[in-house]
């Protein structure tokens, strides 16, 4: 029979006791899996997750891509329209232009016939293109003036007409008069500018006092006929020129534009009142003349 000692017996129900067993003795093993992972970092607070793709190789082999459908569709495109048969074009509405056939130079070639097919009537001598007299009229002078010549017999002031008419851009004058019997008297003055705007300050200027009673006609005149290429209008003075000792003047002017070249056509009668209708026939003659 065994002998069971007291103390014997307190040892070994404390070791069978887990609430009596030291501090010490409850650790895990250090080596084992539950010691490691009960002292492992937190992940919350160590690990970030997984990282984001980065998107510019992506971006780049998107961009690449639609470059390459771009070229490849333009491409397939000229491809196609290379291989198809070309589209007439319309006929043009005169076959045939008249120009003149080139001719070998000589002794009589100018500077015109070399410019044949650019050539304009108006670059031609100014003075053929000043209405003819009519059947009956005397003419009396058909000539090129001089700007300050022309300005000089022509303006109230001279020197301001003359810097007016240089800022237009005046290339030349040509003045045509003529009469008829002792009692109509008929000048035309053909003023031809650098350019159409040159022209057209002229004219627009010359037209805008014609309504003046003092200064002008005193009435708003009439257009000349349709269909003429070009602008104007025909006046008859309202009241004629009165004089001591001379009979009643009439007077009667027209102002026309075509292109770069300006019309002013001046009428005096000391017989009766002028007719619009007259003043303006002759105007539009003139107009078509240029």
């Amino acid at each position: 029979m065994a002998i069971v000692l007291w103390g014997d017996a307190l040892l070994e129900h404390a070791q069978t006791i887990p609430e009596l067993r030291k501090e010490g003795e409850n650790a895990p093993d250090p080596d084992s899996s539950e010691f490691l992972a009960a002292n492992a970092p937190d992940a919350t607070l160590s690990d970030p997750g997984p990282r984001r793709r980065r998107r510019g190789r992506t971006t780049l082999l998107i961009a690449a891509a639609a470059v390459l459908g771009v070229i490849a569709g333009a491409a397939t495109g000229y491809g196609v329209q290379y291989h198809r048969p070309p589209s007439p074009l319309a006929p043009l509405a005169q076959q045939e232009l008249a120009t003149p056939k080139p001719v070998t130079a000589d002794d009589s070639t100018t500077y015109r016939s070399v410019n044949a097919n650019r050539w304009d009537t108006t670059d031609d001598d100014l003075t053929k293109l000043l209405l003819e007299a009519p059947k009956g009229a005397k003419e009396v002078s058909r000539q090129y003036e001089s700007v300050g010549e022309w300005a000089a017999s022509w303006f109230d002031d001279p020197g301001r007409g003359f810097s007016a008419v240089n800022d237009d851009g005046v290339r030349r004058v040509a003045v045509g008069h003529w009469y008829a019997g002792d009692r109509t008297t008929v000048t035309i003055t053909l003023l031809q500018f650098r350019d159409r705007p040159g022209a057209e300050s002229f004219a627009r200027g010359q037209s805008g006092y014609m309504p003046d009673p003092k200064e002008g006609a005193g009435n708003q005149g009439v257009p000349l006929a349709d269909g003429l290429k070009g602008t104007g209008r025909a006046w008859v003075y309202s009241q004629p020129h009165q004089k001591d000792g001379y009979m009643p003047l009439y007077e009667a002017r027209s102002i026309a534009r075509v292109g770069d070249i300006v019309m002013y056509l001046e009428y005096l009668d000391n017989t009766g009142s002028i007719s619009e209708k007259d003043i303006a026939d002759l105007a539009k003659r003139q107009v078509e003349q240029l």
